[in-house]
Formats: structure tokens, sequence, C-alpha cells
């Protein structure tokens, strides 16, 4: 027969045994349900410390690109969220042509200036 320990206020807490500890441990502390977060529209929405993961840049600049309104964002109330789309679309904005590109693209306006004459 096994009698279930019960610790009075005078137990000194180094006289347990860690089975006693352990036990006193799971009536102590109620272990909380895990609640699942539901998936829904804002899955594609991030906070400035997300978006500095994001861009690279940090969260200081992210605050400094927000009062320049630089960057893209959305405000309701003090919470400012980004999402992540036209953050990306941001991101990609400025494409830099390369030389190939550039040469051709002046040819292009060469040849047609030339026809128009």
């Amino acid at each position: 027969m096994e009698t279930r320990f019960q610790p009075t206020n005078e137990t000194p807490l180094a006289a347990l045994t860690i089975g006693q500890f352990k036990e006193l441990m799971i009536t102590m502390v109620q272990p909380q349900p895990i609640i699942q977060l539901k998936q829904d529209s804002f899955t594609d929405t991030l906070d400035k410390k997300k978006c500095s993961l994001l861009t690279g840049y940090s969260v200081n600049t992210i605050n400094k690109m927000i009062c320049d309104k630089k960057i893209p964002y959305y405000k309701k109330n003090a919470r400012v969220i980004f999402k992540k789309n036209e953050i990306e679309d941001w991101l990609l904005s400025n494409r830099i042509q390369t030389v190939e590109e550039f040469i051709e693209e002046k040819e292009k306006q060469l040849s047609n200036g030339k026809a128009n004459r």
C-alpha cells in the first residue's frame, strides 16, 4: 500500500526526495492547456521586429523610416503593422539594370530615334 506524501509547513525542502519534490510541484502547478492560435488573414502581417528580420534593417532604422514615411505600413492607435508582400515589393522596387540591359535600352532608343527622322 503506497501512501501519498503530505508535506507540512515544517517539512524542510532539503529533506524531500526527488520523487516527493516532483509530486509536490505537480500538485502546486496545474498545467495550462495549450491554446492553438487559429490561422486567420493576419498570417501575412508583420510587426516591427519581424519586419526588421525580413528586411535586415534594425528596429531603430525601421522606426526612422516610419517617421520619414519611406516604408509602407499601417497604423491603428499605437500599433504599427506591415504587410509582408508589400515589404517584399518595396525591397525589390529599386532594381538596377545590368550593363547589358542598359546598353540594349540605349541601342533601342538610338535606333528608334533614327527611324523617326
